[in-house]
């Protein structure tokens, strides 16, 4: 198998961090609860909301990235893939600069700088090769780059990229839910924690 996986909120966790970065804003109460999508659609609801959640975005991604944490299951999934010999690369949407400060810290080296402190290039961690890691500026970049790369699945939180006709159908949906039911429904199979997609992808064993 050849494995591809998405990175933000795929890998990386941000909802405790845009709940502490929304807060800090003043644009979340104390007891706000939910996931970034929830953080999301309830700071878009906001005067010039748009524009407050473009700045949090660039503060998540840039420089507090080191704040994110990782998905439960994430290491342990990576490590299976590679021992068991399949080649695996991780596949990004990601500009390098954030629209809210092109003038400020490079987006995509913000998130190798995250993988390295996470062991993912580590030999004595997960073992990926940094050469296996992709940002596109586009999604239809990111879809062909899947297709070039021959991958046989794709592990993604967005139903959008599986829904792009530029995605290739001959690649495997995997659909990584992690906020709350119903579950999405659609041209993938949704799962709800990597410990599922390891079942879904290597089976029970």
């Amino acid at each position: 198998m050849r494995i591809g996986i998405d990175f933000d909120n795929t890998i990386a966790d941000y909802d405790a961090l845009f709940l502490r970065i929304g807060q800090d804003m003043g644009w979340l109460p104390a007891g706000f609860a939910g996931t970034k999508k929830d953080i999301r659609d309830t700071v878009r609801l906001l005067p010039s909301g748009n524009d407050k959640w473009t700045e949090m975005q660039a503060l998540a991604y840039g420089p507090q990235m080191a704040q994110a944490k990782i998905y439960e299951g994430v290491t342990a999934f990576m490590r299976r893939c590679l021992a068991g010999g399949h080649p695996m690369f991780i596949v990004s949407h990601k500009t390098r600069f954030a629209a809210a400060r092109p003038d400020g810290v490079d987006l995509r080296q913000a998130s190798l700088a995250w993988m390295d402190a996470q062991g993912f290039f580590s030999p004595d961690g997960v073992g990926l090769e940094r050469g296996n890691v992709f940002f596109e500026s586009t999604r239809v970049e990111k879809c062909n780059r899947i297709a070039q790369l021959e991958c046989t699945l794709f592990i993604d939180d967005l139903e959008e990229v599986f829904d792009d006709a530029s995605f290739p159908s001959s690649t495997r949906r995997l659909l990584f839910h992690s906020g709350l039911p119903p579950l999405p429904r659609g041209s993938f199979e949704t799962l709800t924690s990597w410990k599922d997609i390891g079942h879904a992808v290597f089976g029970s064993s």
